[in-house]
C-alpha cells in the first residue's frame, strides 16, 4: 500500500492521489515522487508550462463534469485550483 501522507492531489490539477489514482503520481528526475501526476508533468518539468489557470480548469471541467456535472465541476474546480501550488500568488 502507498502512503501518501502530505500531498492529497495533484498540486496543478487536482488529481486526487489516493489508491485509484495513485499510478499517476509523477516522478522527479531523482527518482522521488513528485507532488504532481502524470497528466501535467514529466521529466521534471511541466507537460505544459504555459497553460493558465483558467486554461485548466476548461480542460478539467468537461472530464470532471461527466461525474458531477459541468457546472458543479467548473464552480469546485474554480475553487481547489487556486489553493493548489502550481497556481498560488508567490
Amino acid at each position: 500500500m502507498i502512503k501518501l501522507t502530505e500531498i492529497a492531489m495533484c498540486q496543478s490539477c487536482g488529481l486526487p492521489f489516493n489508491e485509484e489514482h495513485a499510478h499517476f503520481i509523477a516522478t522527479e528526475p531523482d527518482g522521488s515522487k513528485s507532488i504532481y501526476c502524470t497528466n501535467c508533468y514529466k521529466d521534471g518539468k511541466f507537460i505544459n508550462p504555459t497553460i493558465s489557470m483558467k486554461e485548466m480548469i476548461e480542460l478539467i471541467v468537461p472530464i470532471l463534469g461527466r461525474a458531477i456535472g459541468e457546472e458543479e465541476a467548473r464552480k469546485e474546480m474554480s475553487t481547489l485550483l487556486p489553493t493548489l501550488k502550481r497556481w498560488k500568488k508567490v
